[in-house]
């Protein structure tokens, strides 16, 4: 269900002011002090509260705009997924604004307002991470939105997403049958919930099995998942002596690091090492066709789509309505080297 839409006597009564200290505080107007706009602006924001005018222009009027929302649009994965919305939005018959959160809460919280703001009907978004569930779900009560990965259990928000456990068994599935007796996992981001349910097929997957299996981490900083992935098996290479024979890289660009820590260090792909990513995002790298476990950026778009009209059209829907997970696909190519089990 929608929260309940909050209005200025709301946040007057908790602010524990008048409904004119409120309205003057978000006017910018004179005759309160600056003590008392900072508190009241700061009960605003933990209330989620947009005016009125705004609101009601949401339900009155039909803008034919749908916001789209991505963490960073410099990620390949991100600027193709935002490139795709466009053009499904516009084949829905929609106008888009465009936004990028650049990784950070409150840019996203600051875009949703401003997305609201400007009427929009709906916001299609990739959270930022599992904090995004607790600051975007008031937004609710303003308009449909849609996640485009999976929301946190508790999290109302409706998502559409891959099924990330499914596609960490098919991964390690594959370079088991490929002959691998050693994996590793590179990439891992504990504040991605895609990764850590990758993590976890990973590991129970491999734990049903005798062979090695390890999950780099690390408590660098990188600024990239391409430097992570080269940070994070480059060290691995250094610290030890044998080699695994596969590598599951938690995303594509995070496999692209590991190929550049490989090919310094002159190890062949996929002759001595095994390597699959997820994404889909490299099909053609300049030096190895990488093998990927992903869903369809564009099924994945259809289906969300789909689900925000729904939105708005019925309003409620349930839990099982509400959560669409999409059976990946592995794309085979030639990062991995066949063995006995293929």
């Amino acid at each position: 269900m929608k929260p309940k839409q909050i209005t200025i006597k709301d946040v007057a009564k908790v602010a524990g002011v008048s409904v004119a200290t409120v309205s003057r505080a978000l006017n910018g107007l004179g005759g309160i002090g600056d003590e008392t706009r900072d508190y009241v602006l700061q009960v605003c924001e933990q209330m989620a509260y947009v005016p009125n005018t705004l609101a009601r222009g949401l339900v009155m009027q039909h803008t034919q705009t749908i916001g789209i929302m991505m963490p960073d649009i410099t990620s390949p994965f991100y600027s193709r997924l935002m490139v795709l919305a466009a053009q499904e939005a516009k084949r829905y018959g929609y106008h888009v604004l465009l936004c990028n959160s650049f990784r950070d809460y409150e840019t996203e919280i600051e875009y949703f307002k401003l997305l609201i703001g400007n009427q929009v009907e709906g916001i299609l978004f990739f959270p930022v991470g599992d904090l995004s569930s607790k600051n975007l779900y008031q937004f609710m009560r303003y308009i449909p939105m849609v996640a485009l990965n999976e929301m946190p259990e508790f999290s109302p928000i409706p998502y559409v997403c891959s099924d990330e456990k499914m596609g960490g068994r098919m991964a390690v599935n594959y370079l088991l049958d490929c002959g691998c007796k050693s994996l590793v996992f590179v990439g891992l981001r504990e504040d991605r919930l895609a990764h850590r349910y990758r993590v976890e097929s990973f590991l129970a997957e491999t734990n049903k099995t005798e062979i090695f299996a390890e999950v780099l981490e690390d408590g660098k900083s990188y600024k990239s998942s391409f430097e992570r992935g080269y940070g994070q098996f480059s060290e691995f290479l250094d610290e030890n002596g044998k080699l695994p024979d596969g590598v599951v890289a938690v995303s594509d660009a995070t496999a692209n690091g590991v190929i550049k820590a490989c090919m310094e260090r002159k190890i062949s792909i996929p002759d001595e090492i095994s390597l699959i990513g997820f994404d889909n995002i490299n099909s053609d790298l300049p030096r190895i066709e990488l093998t990927t476990v992903a869903v369809s950026q564009l099924r994945l778009l259809r289906q969300a789509f789909d689900l925000l009209m729904k939105i708005k059209e019925k309003g409620k829907l349930s839990k099982e309505q509400r959560r669409i997970r999409l059976c990946p696909e592995l794309f085979e190519r030639e990062s991995c080297k066949k063995g006995e089990g293929k």
